[in-house]
């Protein structure tokens, strides 16, 4: 036994000490420093984030409704479904835009968070929740359905309309989580991402530098953005571009079947907004959001295409339009993108 325990005092303990102390560490120090840093493992301290945080409201909204069954009992006058752009990204549920949302319009808002983390795609959720009469008994007026350009073009390929997606609900539950979705990878996740991006991989985050300086951070002119923004909707062919157009179609056409006012809200990828601000840039220009704009001409009132609200606001000089260390825009814009989508509910 003594022999075994020098033997674990020599081998197994080093490691998992080591294992420990690395945990502590990228728990400190990358402490309130936003998914790209997180993930990049670079440090950039609460002071960036302590100043964004002025902007940010008390919660309103309400989220968690977890499956259809609570979703036909409650009412609301909006409706919100999305990624991660309408579940706090960035600087939490006070700084989303469906906070402000709640706020500007004076408005119950509800966020639908399906259980099955399977279902990633805004429009197929939204397509069944009106298909399965999720919201014929209710008050829902308004249906706000956002998704992040990056991965638009792979989820409106796979939408269908011949089955749901969103499996039947526990009958013995009664009450909806009130949990909000996690923005923290936590320890144990952070030392995986230090050993495999570090030491068996390629980081994920990409940099750039700026003709100017756009953010407030300690480098206000690098853009740091996640590696699939210049991988993901780039050539997008004839038969994707229909697959795009036909699901909106369908979408659309249940909704204003059922009488809901349906806005869709497109978030810009973090690259494509600021592309046109790179020094030699070894990527290809980001077209989406634009494509979708001439795509969907005859129904562009049904949207908000956040690169068109708050690309003027990086040209005026506005810092910080997108957070220097997230994927996602800061609460300021937030405040934007919300006022926009106000104008459109009814």
């Amino acid at each position: 036994m003594r022999k075994f325990l020098i033997q674990i005092s020599y081998t197994v303990l080093p490691v998992w000490l080591l294992f420990v102390g690395l945990a502590f560490y990228l728990w400190v120090t990358n402490d309130n420093s936003g998914d790209l840093m997180r993930l990049g493992l670079i440090d950039c301290g609460p002071e960036y984030a302590d100043s964004i945080g002025t902007h940010l409201l008390p919660d309103v909204y309400y989220t968690g409704l977890e499956d259809d069954s609570l979703l036909r009992r409650d009412t609301c006058d909006v409706l919100v479904i999305g990624d991660s752009f309408s579940h706090g990204g960035g600087m939490g549920k006070k700084g989303d835009y469906v906070n402000y949302l709640a706020h500007q319009s004076g408005r119950k808002v509800v966020v639908f968070t399906p259980q099955d983390p399977t279902l990633t795609s805004p429009m197929q959720i939204a397509y069944d929740v009106l298909s399965l009469g999720c919201v014929d008994s209710t008050h829902v007026k308004n249906l706000v359905v956002e998704e992040v350009e990056r991965y638009l073009v792979d989820r409106h390929c796979t939408f269908v309309t011949d089955h749901t997606s969103i499996p039947r609900p526990d009958p013995s539950t009664l009450e909806a989580s009130t949990a909000e979705p996690s923005q923290d990878s936590g320890p144990l996740m952070r030392v995986r991402d230090f050993l495999f991006y570090h030491l068996f991989g390629a980081n994920p985050i990409y940099t750039l530098t700026l003709t100017r300086p756009v953010f407030g951070g300690v480098e206000p002119d690098k853009l740091y953005f996640y590696n699939e923004d210049v991988q993901l909707g780039f050539d997008v062919t004839a038969e994707q571009q229909r697959k795009v157009i036909d699901c909106y179609d369908k979408v659309i056409a249940l909704a204003e079947e059922k009488g809901v006012n349906l806005v869709l809200l497109v978030a810009c990828d973090k690259y494509d907004i600021y592309q046109d601000y790179v020094v030699s840039n070894p990527y290809p220009a980001k077209t989406l959001n634009e494509d979708i704009e001439q795509w969907m001409a005859p129904r562009l009132d049904r949207f908000v295409l956040s690169k068109r609200v708050l690309h003027p606001l990086i040209e005026q000089g506005v810092k910080d339009v997108y957070l220097y260390n997230d994927t996602h825009w800061s609460p300021s814009s937030s405040g934007v993108i919300a006022s926009e989508i106000a104008k459109k509910l009814k």
